[in-house]
């Protein structure tokens, strides 16, 4: 039930922030929001001795929750549970751009979790809201599987230190490169990402990864005709495999007028 809870919140959170990027940039008078109540977000294994201060300050109405939960903040700077929390009653209490800041903070402070992705899912609402593009790997390289189950479970960091070890270890190894530029995925920095990605289509022209996860990171990214371009050669150079169906499946959405593949 806990978990059910939290995935609920979370996508909810995740709804409601092209409200946030519509509105924070104009001055406006707050506007209650979460009519039926905040509600604390708590992800199961991030430490924090402030949880049930949290969720005492979030159990009250939206007009109050960030009242309540104002001084647990400023005395919990680096606490991502207390910051992500604070930013969440904020954004629920009309106040927009004091939630930017806030969520802000919680994105720097929650390095490595959950807190941290979906502070900038928040941020970003124009690109996709499920978290962060997927490594996809079928292979048997320790580091690159060690790494994939680091990043589904929101250990975002930890999979790019991962990654950057197989990269190093394996120069001419398109899945560890491909996997090194994945990792380094900001949504304040796509550049971080792409500079290293799009490279790799020069490097492997014959790559089926290489081709699949540009496509995926511009999909992600709300680029649909340049992934178009990318899924359509991934899924050329074999239609068969996992990758070409997966590519294939992105060029009927994106063809029919999508912008950022089927959501998952």
């Amino acid at each position: 039930m806990r978990a059910i809870v939290l995935v609920a919140a979370l996508a909810a959170a995740a709804v409601v922030a092209g409200v946030v990027y519509s509105t924070r940039q104009d001055p406006a008078q707050p506007r209650t929001r979460c009519k039926k109540g905040v509600g604390a977000v708590i992800v199961p294994g991030v430490p924090s001795k402030n949880i049930a201060a949290v969720r005492a300050a979030l159990s009250k109405p939206a007009s109050r929750a960030a009242r309540a939960i104002e001084a647990l903040a400023a005395e919990n700077p680096k606490d991502p549970v207390v910051q992500f929390n604070y930013g969440w009653a904020l954004y629920c209490g009309g106040f927009d751009l004091e939630a930017v800041a806030a969520f802000r903070k919680a994105k720097k402070d929650g390095v490595d979790t959950r807190y941290g992705i979906t502070a900038d899912n928040f941020l970003h609402p124009q690109y996709f809201q499920s978290g962060y593009p997927l490594f996809q790997y079928a292979g048997r390289d320790p580091l690159l599987i060690q790494g994939q189950i680091a990043q589904r479970n929101f250990h975002q960091e930890t999979a790019e230190r991962l990654w950057a070890r197989a990269a190093k270890l394996h120069p001419n190894d398109p899945n560890a490169q491909v996997a090194a530029a994945v990792g380094r995925f900001d949504m304040d920095n796509l550049n971080a990402s792409f500079s290293r990605l799009g490279p790799l289509v020069k490097r492997f022209p014959r790559s089926q990864t290489v081709r699949y996860h540009l496509g995926l990171l511009l999909a992600w990214t709300g680029q649909g005709p340049l992934a178009l371009k990318e899924f359509r050669a991934a899924r050329a150079l074999d239609p068969a495999t996992t990758f070409g169906k997966e590519a294939d499946t992105f060029v009927t959405h994106l063809a029919n007028g999508g912008t950022q593949g089927p959501k998952r």
